[in-house]
């Protein structure tokens, strides 16, 4: 009997882009956040300065910080993950980066040392902070969100989810998220106001931000159709994912029969422990998370799938040829726009940053 083969071109893998699809700037809405660093464009006014206050110094600072030390914790975010990548050393991101932020960069390392190509996609957060989100809360942790500047010209901003452990600890970074283009931004409080800190169930938005989370990874995994009441809105990110897919279904399947076809299915799930949510505004919530995905291509009894030279990949892998598996793992950081229950609308994606985590097959 004959063993069919299936066969993937070796002119390119849909699949090789850690990189969100826009790489251009970034809409400039009304209510947007500027890349100007002028605040009072895009926030609320804050209320007058309490008056000074008398006696010690405080032991612990005060829950809101300002634009100097955000300015200063961003700087050193990049000193951290710039020092890191010179030496492919993850033990220097500490303590300004942690969480999966930390992993993410671990385990492309890990990939760079098989197949060199992969340092191309590593994004990576400049020095520059466009607008701090920081929280009103004086409780531990404390959450931000800075949007920050991308390190490649011209390149596209990020929203940097922070967290500061106790009074005594840093600010580190668990991970960045690229703002989508075309979309446009919510406004957020001033500075010097600071914003409300949401919790993962605050029920008086119109989805509460872990249903939320959940949501749009359930529409990465499964398409639109998992949306039954259309909450969700479109965005780059989610398209050009269920694009890459049915491109690489297509492309597995040409002249091969129906019963001997392969398949592909992306899964994705919501990393429970990481979770930055501030309120917006008009009432509503920017949220970020971190998602965790395997792509998975199923190979029928009997067939092989090749490629016909290295890639990234393979090169990871150790071999490029299969016959009952292909994986490839990623991990995601996004950023969600919420509005709030009595405003309705739809949830709107605003931001993600995809790492390849690895690869395997058999």
């Amino acid at each position: 009997m004959t063993r069919p083969t299936l066969r993937r071109p070796a002119r390119k893998d849909t699949l090789m882009t850690a990189r969100p699809v826009a790489r251009r700037g970034f809409f400039l809405g009304a209510g947007s956040l500027l890349a100007t660093g002028a605040l009072d464009a895009c926030s609320s006014e804050p209320e007058a300065p309490p008056a000074p206050p008398k006696g010690p110094e405080p032991a612990e600072p005060t829950p809101v910080n300002t634009h100097e030390q955000f300015e200063t914790c961003v700087s050193e975010v990049n000193a951290a993950v710039v020092a890191a990548d010179k030496k492919m050393d993850a033990k220097k991101l500490a303590p300004r980066v942690s969480g999966s932020a930390a992993d993410f960069r671990k385990a492309a390392y890990a990939m760079i040392e098989e197949a060199e190509e992969w340092k191309d996609f590593l994004t990576t957060p400049s020095d520059t902070l466009i607008v701090p989100m920081t929280t009103v809360s004086a409780e531990f942790p404390r959450v931000a969100i800075a949007l920050v500047e991308d390190s490649a010209k011209e390149g596209v901003p990020f929203f940097m989810a922070l967290q500061q452990a106790d009074a005594k600890s840093p600010y580190s970074a668990w991970g960045w998220a690229q703002q989508a283009a075309g979309i446009e931004m919510p406004s957020v409080p001033n500075e010097l106001v600071g914003s409300e800190a949401v919790a993962a169930d605050a029920d008086d938005l119109l989805l509460t931000p872990d249903k939320a989370l959940a949501l749009y990874a359930k529409v990465l995994s499964d398409g639109k159709d998992a949306d039954a009441d259309d909450l969700l809105g479109e965005d780059p990110f989610m398209t050009e994912r269920h694009k890459q897919i049915q491109t690489e279904r297509t492309e597995l399947n040409t002249g091969v029969e129906k019963d001997e076809a392969a398949t592909v299915k992306e899964t994705y799930a919501v990393k429970e422990e990481e979770f930055a949510g501030l309120r917006t505004d008009d009432g509503g919530a920017i949220v970020m998370g971190t998602l965790l995905s395997s792509r998975t291509v199923s190979i029928k009894d009997r067939a092989t799938m090749r490629y016909g030279e290295d890639n990234p990949y393979t090169k990871v892998i150790g071999k490029r040829e299969f016959t009952k598996e292909y994986i490839r793992k990623f991990g995601t950081h996004v950023a969600l726009y919420i509005p709030s229950k009595d405003a309705g609308g739809t949830i709107q994606p605003i931001a993600a940053t995809l790492t390849t985590l690895g690869a395997e097959g058999s």
